[in-house]
């Protein structure tokens, strides 16, 4: 089963059990974050992506730099493990990593969670590349995909139980747009995809036909 329909099926599930006063909430956020232009005012192809800390799951920064040991390198701006939408994006990216490392490209996981519970989506989904903690969402900002939650949806997530301040270690209440940046060694920016609607994202074998049929071509 593609992700596409790992996510069709997901969507369906969670429009079919969620109230609509919910659903409203939600499909409001999202329409507000267009309207907010973040997708035309975060970095594009051809800008470089700033060499920032990042903290593994034993709280040890590491530069993005660093990261980068192979030509190009992936990077997956989830919302967090408590995403089930996250989750399938990111098993997927780990069931297809091997091919992708054979195209000389590498995938790390970024979210604004703390270490401790970075480290339980690791677990959880048995990843095996790097997911590191972007603390404080400072990275993130910097890209421009960041914003912050309205009050109606604030309320909906405590509702589910979900507590941002426990989870972020902060009071900012921001969140990621899901977005994949691929850079090269130089810290370039080579693609961007990025979704305003968490429930939609990039099938990862149509980045695989990305990299074999353009990216990899205009680098040789």
């Amino acid at each position: 089963m593609t992700l596409q329909e790992q996510l069709k099926q997901m969507r369906n599930a969670t429009m079919e059990r969620m109230p609509q006063s919910i659903i409203k909430v939600f499909t409001d956020s999202i329409n507000d974050i267009r309207k907010k232009r973040l997708k035309e005012n975060a970095l594009q192809v051809g800008d470089h992506i700033p060499d920032m800390g990042l903290q593994n799951i034993n709280g040890n920064n590491l530069l993005l730099s660093n990261l980068i040991e192979k030509e190009f390198l992936i990077l997956n701006f989830y919302r967090g493990g408590w995403c089930p939408y996250c989750n399938m994006e990111l098993r997927e990216y780990e069931r297809l990593r091997k091919i992708f490392n054979q195209l000389n490209t590498d995938i790390v996981g970024i979210s604004a969670e703390i270490p401790e519970l970075v480290n339980q989506t690791i677990d959880k989904n048995t990843l095996s590349f790097p997911v590191l903690s972007d603390i404080d969402a400072e990275l993130m900002k910097a890209i421009g995909i960041v914003f912050q939650l309205d009050e109606a949806s604030k309320k909906e997530f405590e509702n589910f139980g979900m507590d941002f301040t426990r989870i972020h270690k902060n009071n900012n209440f921001e969140l990621p747009v899901p977005a994949i940046y691929i850079i090269n060694k130089k810290m370039e920016i080579v693609f961007v995809h990025f979704e305003e609607d968490y429930m939609t994202r990039l099938e990862p074998t149509e980045l695989l036909n990305i990299l074999k049929n353009n990216l990899i071509t205009e680098n040789i």
